[in-house]
């Protein structure tokens, strides 16, 4: 009985132990680049998913349904007042954006382009955009309150520039609300189709999330199939000739 007593002791406290390190840094799995090889070996789909921060208005990238501290820290590579590195806090982050692509090296393609935008705008290109910024009467980019909504507008205008610049065709976006993709005419509508996301509560982002992710990955392996199976006609009807 007292040994049993120790061992439970112990269980429970390294449960609480990976409950603390969960609650700083945030999903393990959102740690680290992900290869599409990487991404297939996580039962994860080829997708890029787009967090958008209720408090600030500033915007995370993440190759999974989750985020980490770590994402934080490499995404704001150089904080300022008016675009301070925010918190990981849960309640704050707001999913803007689920991108699915058709395969997993246009997925990798479309996040890396995302980041490269992002360090564009706030190290080589910082002074350029900042001058296409919309500003207050003091000269700085205009806010409400702490909310800044030029963040999730460059978002926007990016992910469109990178499906356009990649050619990344047969993509779809599901958005939190449709409004936030803006113009019609800012979008090939031969390469990306556009949808929305179920209505959904903060608490349950995370079961939403899991679902999307499970429904890319089926859908992935579905087209992978068809592939398949069309590329072994050919080749039946090629050896028949």
């Amino acid at each position: 009985m007292p040994m049993r007593l120790r061992a439970e002791k112990r269980m429970r406290k390294l449960l609480l132990e990976q409950l603390k390190e969960r609650q700083q840094h945030g999903a393990r799995i959102a740690q680290g680049h992900k290869t599409p090889e990487d991404l297939q070996k996580l039962n994860l789909g080829p997708q890029v998913f787009v967090f958008k921060n209720l408090f600030s208005g500033q915007i995370l990238y993440s190759q999974v349904p989750a985020y980490h501290q770590e994402q934080i820290d490499a995404q704001f590579l150089n904080p300022n007042w008016q675009n301070r590195k925010p918190s990981r806090r849960q309640d704050l982050w707001k999913i803007m954006c689920v991108a699915n692509f058709d395969n997993y090296e246009y997925a990798n393609a479309a996040y890396q382009g995302l980041l490269d935008l992002r360090k564009a705008r706030d190290i080589s290109q910082k002074k350029n955009s900042n001058e296409l910024r919309r500003k207050n009467d003091d000269g700085n980019v205009w806010f409400s309150g702490q909310y800044r909504p030029t963040y999730s507008q460059e978002a926007v205008a990016d992910l469109a520039h990178v499906i356009d610049e990649f050619n990344l065709e047969r993509t779809k976006l599901f958005w939190e609300n449709e409004w936030r993709r803006g113009e019609d005419k800012y979008w090939r509508a031969d390469l990306v189709e556009h949808d929305k996301l179920p209505v959904f509560n903060l608490k349950h982002q995370t079961v939403l999330l899991d679902v999307m992710r499970a429904k890319a990955v089926e859908a992935f392996a579905q087209e992978r199939a068809k592939q398949e199976n069309v590329e072994g006609a050919q080749t039946s009807d090629a050896v028949v000739a």
